[in-house]
This record gives structure tokens, C-alpha cells and sequence, in this order.
């Protein structure tokens, strides 16, 4: 990882990180969830959510669902001014760290066919690509590609 990502701190997202974590989400996401789909998330007791800071600014979140020794990544994203320096690979070692703490045996995700910044950190971080869903995201119908690793 680069030097940039090797102050940050990790904590598991909480209601209190609504404001700032629904204006990251719009900026890094076409389809962002509204607040109410956040506040779901965050009191669902199969989700596992983490937020990313340096010098207290937030730059990156993710979570997953950990159902019957499967963690399915739910969203992860990482500020626009901070991609391309390492984070994305943090954001997904310390999921897969998490994950495999809480008994995970499996990680799964699915990410745009187009989004080969995304894809290239998920094989890098051993996910392999296993699958795909046709049309599946309504704003492009772009097909979504399943990855999966092994824990």
C-alpha cells in the first residue's frame, strides 16, 4: 500500500456518519441510497459496515453481509480525489480481514462489467470472476459481474 493510506483509521460506521456518508455515496454513485437505506443498513444486524479516515475526513466506507458463512459485499466506494493511490486495495484487505474474523468462509460481490478500476483491485485483493447478471444495473443496463474468493 502506499504511504498515503498508512495513517488511516478504521472505525464501524455508525447513524452519526449519515450526513457526510450520503454526500460520499452521491458522489461516487450514480443509483445512491437515499438516508433512510443507509439507516437501514447500519441497524441491520447481517451487515457489517467500516468507514475510513485521515486527519478525521472520511475518504472511503464498505460493508457486507455476513449470511450463512458467505460475506456479500454490499458497497464500497472511495473518494474520486483518492482513487488510484492504494485505497481501494485497503478498503477491500480490511473487509476481507473483517469477513474472515467473523467466520466468513466465502467473499462475494458484484461490480459494473465497465468498472475495470474496481475490477482490477478485486483480482489483486484474489477475487476471481465467476458469473455475470445481464442488464443488470437499470441506469445503463450494463451487466453486473460476480467475483468471489475463498476465505
Amino acid at each position: 500500500m502506499g504511504k498515503e493510506t498508512e495513517t488511516a483509521a478504521v472505525r464501524p460506521l455508525t447513524e452519526a456518519d449519515l450526513s457526510w456518508l450520503t454526500a460520499l455515496d452521491g458522489r461516487c454513485f450514480p443509483e445512491a441510497w437515499s438516508e433512510a437505506a443507509w439507516r437501514s443498513e447500519l441497524t441491520n444486524t447481517l451487515a457489517h459496515y467500516l468507514a475510513f479516515f485521515e486527519a478525521d475526513v472520511p475518504f472511503a466506507y464498505g460493508g457486507f453481509w455476513l449470511v450463512a458463512g458467505e460475506a456479500q459485499i454490499m458497497r464500497l466506494a472511495v473518494a474520486p480525489e483518492r482513487r488510484g493511490k492504494g485505497c481501494g486495495l485497503m478498503l477491500v484487505g480490511t473487509l476481507i480481514h473483517t469477513a474472515r474474523s467473523l467466520g466468513a468462509a466465502e467473499l462475494t460481490l458484484e461490480v459494473r462489467e465497465h468498472n475495470t478500476a474496481a475490477r482490477r483491485t478485486y483480482l489483486r485483493q484474489g477475487l476471481t470472476e465467476c458469473g455475470r447478471r445481464p442488464h443488470y444495473y437499470e441506469d445503463t443496463g450494463e451487466d453486473a459481474i460476480l467475483m468471489r474468493r475463498s476465505l
